[in-house]
């Protein structure tokens, strides 16, 4: 069950995995770019398609949320999720913003196109 037949998913991810990896890491938090796509991989699906949050996007917001101990961390952790979500064809934000909820979790800021992640604490 857990991989996708879906050819525009699998495209999908293997395009925000690449463009992710290519994005410049100009702060030097303890949390990486690459982590965080690895960890939000599986939330793609609902944020795309809908449906049910899979349980390993629970997991993977659970341990980000756990690791981004620092001001500079969630910061980080913002910039990746917003460059990365606007690379995801077809991406809804409303979803996206619905997730952590799902999860049992709270996410500090909306993701959106434009979210300040500056003013991230």
């Amino acid at each position: 069950m857990g991989r996708c037949s879906n050819p525009k998913a699998r495209l999908m991810v293997a395009l925000l995995v690449s463009m992710l990896l290519a994005v410049p890491h100009h702060v030097h938090a303890a949390i990486t770019c690459e982590q965080i796509t690895y960890y939000l991989i599986p939330c793609i699906s609902y944020g795309v398609f809908g449906g049910t949050v899979a349980p390993a996007c629970c997991t993977g917001i659970k341990t980000l949320d756990a690791a981004a101990k620092t001001t500079e961390d969630r910061r980080k952790k913002c910039n990746c999720v917003k460059e990365g979500a606007a690379r995801i064809p077809g991406l809804n934000y409303d979803r996206v913003n619905e997730i952590p909820e799902k999860c049992g979790t709270t996410c500090p800021y909306k993701v959106t196109p434009d979210v300040d992640c500056s003013k991230v604490n």
